[in-house]
């Protein structure tokens, strides 16, 4: 266990800071209140605060404890925040500037350090951080073609779909007219039908019965299915069963099947 959460919390360090340098400029800004005579009643605040969040993120007890019973081990590095970097990179520049009275030397330090900043880190505006989305929802365009298919299908008739949670959660935002029969993580409903439906939509199809499948769609009262189908041997399989492929969207299948 030590072992692991250690280089549990070696790894988030390293991912947490990536390629910037402000974990450099944090730890200079550190050194320069220890040293620093002029800082010496305001040291503790940062260097103390600090330190002591240093111990519970790498200390491989706490680690255990936050990691596996709080917060998740994909979110450890959440416990990062607790760093005061802005606030000391913020205290130390201020305070380096306002040795000098004059305004001039001020306003070219200020410069010198925003200028540091600014290229100590990655531009956030490159390398595809942003685009522009296709929907005002800003939701995957696997999902917009998905219900734009189920309603296009069903014009002004029944819209109640059964899907996997990687396309019903985003369904439920861009189409709330499409009705489903569980919510997500199959909460929301106590039959228990309805729920081994949603393991069954959720599993890999080669895995799952496609007859059981409809069956308990149609016990469900769906008429419409989202699958991820690889094999065209499972397609062929649903479509024996009574379903009728609408359409395709990646390798999401959107089959009609008539309900209970």
């Amino acid at each position: 266990m030590v072992e692991e959460m250690w280089n549990l919390s070696l790894d988030t360090w390293l991912a947490y800071w990536g390629d910037g340098w402000h974990s450099f400029l944090f730890f200079l800004c550190l050194v320069y209140l220890l040293i620093s005579k002029r800082e010496r009643k305001d040291w503790r605040i940062f260097v103390g605060y600090t330190l002591a969040a240093l111990v519970v993120f790498f200390l491989p007890y706490t680690a255990n404890l936050i990691a596996n019973y709080c917060i998740g081990k994909s979110v450890y590095w959440r416990v990062l925040w607790l760093l005061p970097v802005a606030p000391a990179i913020a205290y130390v520049c201020t305070r380096v500037c306002t040795r000098w009275k004059n305004a001039g030397v001020q306003m070219i330090l200020a410069a010198v350090f925003l200028v540091v900043l600014v290229f100590a880190g990655t531009q956030v505006y490159v390398n595809g951080n942003y685009q522009m989305p296709d929907n005002m929802e800003k939701i995957p365009y696997e999902v917009k073609a998905v219900a734009d298919l189920v309603r296009k299908d069903a014009k002004d008739g029944k819209k109640r779909l059964a899907a996997p949670e990687a396309i019903a959660t985003y369904i439920r935002i861009y189409a709330p007219d499409i009705r489903m029969p569980y919510g997500r993580g199959s909460r929301g409903t106590s039959k228990e039908k309805t729920k081994l439906l949603y393991l069954m939509v959720n599993q890999e199809q080669q895995w799952v019965e496609p007859s059981e499948v409809t069956k308990l769609a149609r016990q469900s009262r769906c008429n419409y299915l989202v699958l991820w189908i690889e094999d065209a041997a499972v397609e062929q399989e649903y479509e024996r069963y009574g379903c009728v492929l609408v359409g395709m969207v990646d390798k999401y299948h959107i089959y009609k099947c008539a309900s209970q």
